[in-house]
């Protein structure tokens, strides 16, 4: 039993390390992006995009007998790391068309 358990162990690590390099893949696709983004001036969000790829990706977890809730989540949150590594990199935001504000007589600090 011990020997059984250990082996399915060290598969669902190697799974573990696989997943790792789709995520490390993945956000450097996300880096390629943000860099034509910013040369053309697109915003990082695109909520058409985004519903769309995950009412896509629900559709096919469960295809596979995994929760479609499970994907969703994960792939929310994986989104929002690229978001966030987006703007970090000072591409563009949510709508590039709209200008800089700027407050007068506010009480900043």
């Amino acid at each position: 039993m011990v020997a059984e358990l250990t082996a399915l162990r060290d598969q669902i690590d190697e799974v573990d390390k696989a997943l790792l390099n789709l995520l490390a893949k993945r956000l450097e696709l996300v880096a390629e992006v943000g860099e034509v983004k910013s040369r053309f001036g697109l915003p990082i969000y695109v909520p058409e995009r985004e519903a769309s790829m995950l009412a896509s990706r629900r559709a096919e977890a469960e295809a596979l007998g995994v929760p479609p809730d499970l994907i969703e989540d994960v792939l929310r949150r994986v989104m929002r790391e690229s978001y966030s590594s987006e703007n970090d990199k000072g591409f563009k935001t949510l709508c590039p068309s709209l200008r800089p504000v700027v407050i007068v007589g506010g009480g900043g600090q």
